[in-house]
């Protein structure tokens, strides 16, 4: 038995968790059956020794394994795996707990086309018991949120986003608490400063305070109220140069209630945890599996043991050896949702003779898809614009060599963005070009040159020619980009934003080129330039 405990309303829920049979698993206790002894008397349980934290982070809705062309983890990952080795560990271990650190949707057409109902249903049947709130969880809107969180009852915590102005009031805690086997567990849930990360229309009515500010102050309430542990799931993101407090190191070290940090946001694979001390003088561990369900995060607590000793962690690859042993049920649930969508996805829209991938200063990648926007603009607007600009984040995934389907192209660009063109001052382009030159490059398209030097702007020019300040130019971007101020782009004259989103206008634009006889391809040029 489980019993969640709401530390805003004191309430005693009671929940049930089952187990089933399995025979991969770290070492551990429990019946190797799945099997419960019986209590005599029903006199109450003693505590377990042990507690087993099970964790995703950034699963991005990579319900099947990544593609087999991919350049890194080919064929890795898939939740009829995760929940392979779910149910193996339930099956041995008295006290077990699966969460998850947010992003668990976005990146695949399954969210694109079916808004989030595969995601929610993997998070019932494998059996989630607590997540927090991903900044990519707010992609369909908070009205989308609110659907999705309302096809399951997982335990949802989010300790810095306030969600009483919005339909989501009353169904986010801001802390929980789960009891299994006499263990009782406290969770508060982190997430990263929403500006410039979510689409403003998306979060309208959720209100983001800093993740230090409430943090102490709720896990000690979770004490308070009989927690033995303390867990933030976080998606702050982890960054080993950096203590500021908006990333996982920081945050641990400015807090002292926290007992373990499990991370997200920054897709880091940590093989191994990361000790930080915080404000008590005590070692917190900070955890995270990477990304894309290409590892199940396992860490295991000695309830009777203190400091390090107590504490063990490790990745469980996610991979094929594990497909002989796949719950048929749970597959053929999943193939329910992707059998005629798969036949669209399937489609083959052109050839890319070479492997495209984002990077910086250039990526052949970025290259091609702002040069596309151009074409695309012209064809959509009848304007030929001065440039077009895209972001290094919102291209999801690489385009291998071979054959260009449409679920290639939905992977890469996967969000429910429009093409805008806007028309800006060139006061604001050089505000646009500063910004690019601190990230050291962002995709723009042929005919601009920028040479960056330290972080900074050597020169710039457009068509050959340098930006005049009052002059104005027309600018091919994202919604997005203008909707969240990015780059200052949000300091428009004028703008126009297309009816189809862009992952359509990109498919149809390579069915256009494919019947004109050219290929996806693109070359490296003076666009973007660092000097040394």
């Amino acid at each position: 038995m489980k019993r969640l405990w709401y530390i805003c309303s004191i309430a005693l829920i009671a929940l049930c968790q089952g187990c089933s049979s399995g025979s991969e698993m770290p070492s551990g206790n429990g019946s190797q059956d799945g099997s419960q002894t019986e209590n005599p008397g029903n006199q109450p349980e003693s505590p377990a020794d042990e507690l087993v934290l099970l964790f995703t982070n950034d699963l991005h809705s990579q319900i099947e394994p990544l593609d087999e062309a991919s350049t890194y983890n080919a064929g890795k990952g898939g939740v009829a795996r995760i929940k392979v080795l779910v149910d193996s560990v339930r099956a041995a271990e008295k006290a077990v707990i699966l969460a998850d650190a947010g992003d668990f949707v976005q990146g695949t057409y399954y969210f694109t086309c079916l808004n989030g109902d595969v995601e929610m249903k993997v998070q019932k049947e494998i059996g989630y018991d607590i997540r927090t709130v991903g900044n990519h969880e707010f992609d369909k809107k908070v009205t989308g949120l609110n659907y999705m969180f309302s096809q399951n009852d997982v335990v949802t915590v989010s300790s810095n986003y306030d969600f009483s102005s919005t339909p989501l009031s009353g169904k986010v805690q801001d802390s929980a608490m789960i009891e299994t086997s006499g263990i009782k567990v406290g969770f508060i849930g982190l997430g990263a400063r929403l500006d410039g990360l979510v689409d403003p229309v998306s979060c309208e009515g959720v209100v983001y305070s800093y993740p230090w500010e409430n943090a102490d102050r709720l896990a000690a309430a979770l004490k308070e109220a009989g927690a033995d542990i303390v867990i933030a799931l976080s998606h702050l993101g982890y960054n080993a140069q950096s203590d500021a407090r908006y990333y996982d190191r920081g945050f641990a070290m400015s807090t002292e209630n926290i007992d373990f940090i499990i991370g997200g946001h920054s897709h880091t694979f940590l093989t191994r945890e990361v000790y930080v001390t915080n404000l008590a003088g005590k070692q917190v561990p900070i955890v995270q599996t990477g990304c894309k369900g290409i590892y199940l995060g396992y860490m295991k607590i000695d309830m009777k043991k203190s400091g390090k000793e107590r504490f063990s962690y490790r990745l469980i690859p996610v991979n094929s050896r594990l497909d002989s042993r796949i719950d048929q049920g749970f597959a053929s649930v999943l193939e329910g949702y992707s059998a005629e969508l798969k036949k669209t996805m399937e489609e083959v829209l052109g050839h890319c003779p070479a492997t495209l991938r984002k990077g910086t200063p250039q990526g052949l990648l970025g290259n091609w898809a702002a040069d596309a926007m151009v074409e695309i603009c012209e064809e959509t607007f009848g304007v030929t614009p001065d440039m077009a600009i895209c972001n290094n984040g919102g291209l999801r995934a690489e385009l291998p060599a071979g054959e260009v389907t449409r679920s290639r192209i939905y992977s890469i660009f996967p969000f429910d963005n429009k093409l805008t063109l806007i028309e800006v001052k060139g006061s604001v382009m050089l505000q646009m070009f500063n910004s690019i030159s601190r990230y050291n490059g962002e995709p723009v398209s042929a005919g601009v040159q920028l040479d960056i030097k330290d972080g900074l702007v050597a020169s710039v020019k457009i068509g050959g020619k340098e930006i005049s300040p009052e002059k104005t130019y027309k600018v091919c971007t994202l919604d997005f980009l203008s909707n969240s101020d990015h780059y200052s782009l949000g300091s428009y004259i004028s703008r126009k934003d297309s009816e189809e989103f862009v992952y359509e206008l990109i498919c149809s634009h390579v069915k256009k080129l494919t019947a004109s006889g050219r290929k996806v391809e693109a070359s490296y040029d003076s666009r973007i330039t660092v000097l040394e």
